[in-house]
């Protein structure tokens, strides 16, 4: 069950798009979601509200057109072969003749990976999409999504919390090459092993913010007053600030020109 939360992040990706759409077939229950369930057997599980609030997702989705295996738009008669299996009346093959992606369930084969599809005497690539992380880093700008959303899905289920990026303090302030910059660092910061590694890493300088007077506080009114804020370098004048949860790091505000860093 818990696999399916990736499933619904994605979903609500691409529903919260302009033209956002998600191709499945009529019968959306009927999905594999491993090799021996379907997502019709959730019924079988003990009931949960956390089970009750992904139903009612899925219930939704389900009722959303469109649905390709009532207009398909590629020939079921003809062979799509992924190695040595023959996936046409799949939505592979569906996604070869559309020139589309995959959303997939979590699987070994089809989790965030390229698909090798031949057919017609050619070679084609599905891209095949199971964490948001993967739908961002490859498809975040092709679907207009914000800078801030692309890192929220990129770094779900990391060290790494930036749902509570502060708009007027976040990506989008940066220059093209300052956000990438920013990735590399925060891509560093959540392969780090450990929190004491972080520590004594000396390019992320991961340290206190301890401004040097009420006055001079980034923070000061703000709902996260007296909360202990941590910060750490992504470029000689470019920082980050948040603070620390348990085991996750909760990103707040992105500074440009360190002079709030300079004072604490």
């Amino acid at each position: 069950m818990r696999s399916l939360e990736s499933n619904l992040h994605c979903f609500r990706l691409v529903r919260c798009q302009k033209d956002g759409e998600i191709r499945k077939i009529a019968d959306f229950y009927k999905c594999q979601v491993t090799e021996n369930q379907k997502l019709g057997d959730l019924k079988e599980y003990p009931r949960s509200d956390a089970l009750s609030r992904l139903r009612i997702a899925l219930d939704k989705e389900m009722r959303t057109e469109p649905y390709w295996d009532l207009s398909p738009a590629h020939d079921y008669g003809m062979p799509y072969w992924m190695g040595k299996e023959d996936v046409a009346a799949t939505a592979v093959a569906e996604a070869v003749e559309r020139k589309e992606s995959l959303l997939s369930f979590q699987s070994a084969i089809y989790s965030d990976t390229q698909l090798s599809i031949k057919w017609n005497g050619g070679e084609y690539y599905v891209a095949s999409i199971y964490q948001p992380s993967y739908l961002a880093e490859y498809f975040g700008e092709q679907m207009g999504l914000g800078r801030d959303e692309c890192l929220k899905a990129r770094y779900a289920k990391t060290r790494l919390d930036c749902s509570l990026l502060e708009k007027e303090y976040g990506a989008e302030k940066l220059e093209k090459e300052e956000y990438h910059i920013l990735l590399k660092t925060l891509d560093k910061f959540v392969r780090h092993e450990s929190w004491e590694s972080i520590g004594l890493d000396d390019g992320l300088e991961y340290k206190k913010y301890s401004p040097s007077s009420a006055e001079e506080d980034w923070f000061r009114y703000s709902i996260y007053d007296g909360v202990t804020i941590m910060k750490f370098r992504f470029s000689s004048r470019m920082r980050c600030f948040g603070y620390r949860k348990g085991e996750r790091f909760r990103l707040l505000r992105i500074e440009r020109d360190h002079k709030k860093s300079n004072k604490g």
